[in-house]
């Protein structure tokens, strides 16, 4: 959209794909002591619901001919933000959910569905080479 609509510089998608990342990198630490002290299905309600207003802001202002780059660096780092947030809270909800004697097995399922969401040809290589023991997918 930054380039067919607003017809955005190499520099500028650059720097779009550089903030996406940059709240893991400025906020990761503090936001991982922040939700342990937190109760962690609020805090994955709360930065989906913020995931889902800055997403649709984007269409919304599309509509309203009023889409600029500003806003597009504002839903990025916004959206890293409560990515980061969600992640954090994620990974240590999962012991809570199944419990340590099947924490592998969690954790084993959850990198099959990211996996697929990558590449569904590459979850079924994943899901076969994990009956065999070696598994190219350590993405």
């Amino acid at each position: 959209m930054a380039i067919t609509t607003l017809h955005a510089t190499t520099f500028q998608v650059g720097l779009l794909v550089a903030l996406q990342s940059a709240a893991f990198l400025v906020i990761g630490l503090p936001a991982g002591a922040w939700s342990d002290r937190m109760r962690r299905r609020p805090v994955l309600v709360t930065a989906d619901v913020v995931r889902a207003v800055l997403l649709l802001t984007i269409p919304a202002a599309a509509l309203l001919d009023s889409l600029t780059l500003p806003h597009l660096y504002l839903v990025v780092v916004g959206h890293g933000v409560a990515t980061v947030f969600f992640d954090v809270a994620h990974l240590s909800y999962v012991p809570a959910l199944v419990g340590r004697e099947h924490l592998v097995e969690g954790n084993s399922r959850l990198e099959t569905t990211k996996c697929g969401r990558r590449s569904p040809r590459a979850c079924g290589l994943c899901s076969a080479s994990r009956c065999c023991g070696r598994s190219p997918c350590r993405a």
